[in-house]
Order: C-alpha cells, then structure tokens, then sequence
C-alpha cells in the first residue's frame, strides 16, 4: 500500500478522535444537573471552571489530535510512526481507563460510548503505525552493472 493512503488514514483517525474528544467534553458537561452545578458553584468534577481550564481541555482534546492529523502528513516516515504509535497508545489507554470507570460506576449510558470510540481510535491509531509499510524497493532487475560486456558507454550505438 503506498505510504501517502496510509498516513491519510492516520489523519483521518486523528481527525475523528479529535471530534469523539469534543463530543465527550460537550455530553459531560451539558448533562442539565451537571450544568446546574457549575453554574452554581463555579466548579467541575472538583475542578474550578475558568478560562484556564477550557483552554486546557481544548488543547488536550482537540488540538493535539488535529495537529497529529497535520503532522502525520507532514513528518518522515520514521518519526512518524514513532510519534503515533506513542501518542495513539496513550490516548487509546487513556480512554480503555476512562470506559473501565465509568463501568464500575454503574453508568452504562450518556458518554460511555463516546469513551469506547475514543479507546477504538486510539487503538486504531497504533495498530495502523504499527504496520506502517516499508518504502517500495526500487525495481533494480533491469539494470546492467557497469562491467558487464553488454554494457553500452553513452554515445555508443
């Protein structure tokens, strides 16, 4: 498969893990009684809601995977696969961690399954740099070496 299908399908992944990313924020906090609650105390699961923070989150969860979607196309293949694969497992685990505590918590609903697409991207992410293809070798079996006798100089006929 050629190199420039593969890393569009990274960046593809990335792109769709940065929108499931948004998706999570948004179901986490627009849940009405959640939403209540930070308005009312200025807080977020123990966190205080402010400018600083949403700007956190955007950069974490939506930035980072848009400029991997960038740089996947970008990068050479070596560096490449490396950064995905680091990146892509730590996210995927991230998100498998995420799925587990809100399962032992008894929420199977709301944004269990925007946590399940996140774990399955990330997942995604690694299995595709790690099978990243190996540059085409160039067809040589047509060539003559130098000191074969059939070898023409240039300029001879």
């Amino acid at each position: 498969m050629e190199t420039l299908v593969w890393k569009l399908r990274i960046a593809t992944i990335w792109i769709f893990l940065g929108v499931v990313q948004l998706a999570a924020i948004l179901t986490s906090v627009l849940v009405p009684d959640v939403l209540d609650e930070v308005m009312a105390t200025g807080e977020f699961e123990g966190m205080k809601v402010d400018t600083n923070l949403w700007a956190f989150f955007m950069i974490v969860f939506t930035l980072i995977p848009l400029a991997m979607a960038f740089l996947t196309l970008a990068l050479r293949d070596p560096i490449n696969r490396y950064a995905n694969a680091i990146l892509g497992a730590l996210i995927g685990v991230s998100w498998a961690f995420d799925v587990a505590e809100h399962l032992v918590g008894g929420e199977v609903g709301g944004v269990v399954p925007i946590c399940i697409m996140g774990a399955i991207a990330g997942l995604l992410i690694v299995w595709h740099a790690w099978r990243w293809p190996k540059p085409a070798e160039e067809a040589l079996d047509d060539r003559q070496s130098a000191t074969s006798p059939n070898h023409r100089a240039a300029g001879v006929v």
